[in-house]
């Protein structure tokens, strides 16, 4: 396993933690959310079960593709519709990272992609395809 595939795969866990801690302490107290966070009411909360999803997935590491397309997406809709802050560009830049690059070591996708190849190979060495 290669440095770069562990560190994609460490930040992907930590993201995937931030995420869903963050989730659970807006979840919990959604008026101090609210405030915090500058987002009328009925944004915070869909913004914090996505999050929760997000890194739910994440930790996990399958689907990261998708799950930093989301990351993108949704770091690029609250700094169009809420103005830049730190959170939602980081949140875009590591979901770029994670769409271009995967979950890196210890994702499910790995696996899966391990899967494919595997079939695949037997399906081109099978004697019904000669």
């Amino acid at each position: 396993m290669r440095a770069h595939s562990r560190v994609t795969g460490a930040v992907r866990l930590v993201l995937a933690t931030w995420l869903m801690a963050s989730a659970v302490w807006t979840l919990a107290d959604p008026v101090g959310a609210v405030e915090r966070q500058a987002m009328p009411m009925d944004t915070v909360l869909p913004v914090a079960g996505l999050s929760f999803a997000i890194g739910a997935f994440l930790l996990t590491g399958f689907m990261s593709r998708v799950m930093g397309l989301l990351l993108v997406a949704m770091g690029v809709w609250q700094i169009a519709g809420f103005g830049i802050s730190a959170w939602p560009v980081i949140e875009a830049a590591l979901g770029a990272y994670f769409a271009l690059r995967g979950g890196g070591a210890w994702a499910m996708d790995i696996y899966v992609q391990k899967m494919q190849d595997r079939v695949r190979q037997r399906t081109i060495n099978s004697p019904e395809s000669s």
